[in-house]
């Protein structure tokens, strides 16, 4: 995985990626004129957490039993619903929490739920309006929410989380599972980082 150019991006797809997030990155958003195409937005972060609860996956070979370990490991900062797909439209800021204004419009909201595929039980238009009033939209199926990953500040109506607290997570994981690292062949480079700065003191 090459790490993007952006290192406050790659810390976060790396959090929500050890928290069970499948992550899309830089979504790009374009509308139709009568003279072409112009650019309204990217959308840093658009991710999806299945409702499963984290856990081993287990394999039934002849009269044993072969376990397969799926490293996450879940934040309780992240306040996840193991009873609904999870999702996370998101900006990633390396100062102070602030939305984009093109974010919390009803065009790139749309969008964005549209990329998600069909996790939804009500007419987008309804969640959109929730996601724009409240930076939250729950549904017996889902839960979509605003997010904001910053170095400093709060957010409202939507979820701060800082990427420092980012940071120290991951770092917290890799130190309670160095048995399972100490053989693992790391293919995300934030995390390859931040388990070297371990080994190395």
């Amino acid at each position: 995985m090459a790490m993007s150019s952006d290192p406050a991006l790659a810390l976060t797809v790396a959090y929500l990626r050890l928290n069970g997030y499948f992550v899309v990155t830089e979504q790009e958003l374009h509308v139709r004129e009568s003279n072409g195409y112009r650019a309204i937005t990217d959308i840093d972060i658009i991710a999806i957490r299945p409702p499963n609860p984290p856990g081993p996956a287990h394999h039934h070979g002849g009269v044993s039993v072969e376990e397969c370990i799926i490293v996450t490991e879940v934040d309780s900062a992240m306040d996840i619903d193991p009873t609904r797909f999870d999702v996370i439209i998101g900006e990633v800021k390396t100062a102070e929490a602030v939305f984009n204004l093109a974010i919390r419009t009803p065009g790139a909201l749309h969008a964005a739920l549209r990329r998600t595929g069909d996790l939804y039980t009500e007419p987008h238009d309804k969640v959109v309006d929730r996601i724009i009033a409240q930076g939250v939209a729950i549904t017996p199926t889902a839960r979509v929410r605003l997010a904001v990953f910053a170095g400093h500040g709060r957010v409202g109506p939507g979820m701060t989380v800082h990427l420092g607290d980012a940071a120290r997570f991951i770092r917290s994981h890799l130190a309670s599972h160095q048995d399972l690292y100490r053989i693992t062949r790391f293919s995300d480079p934030v995390v390859a980082l931040l388990a070297l700065l371990d080994k190395v003191g």
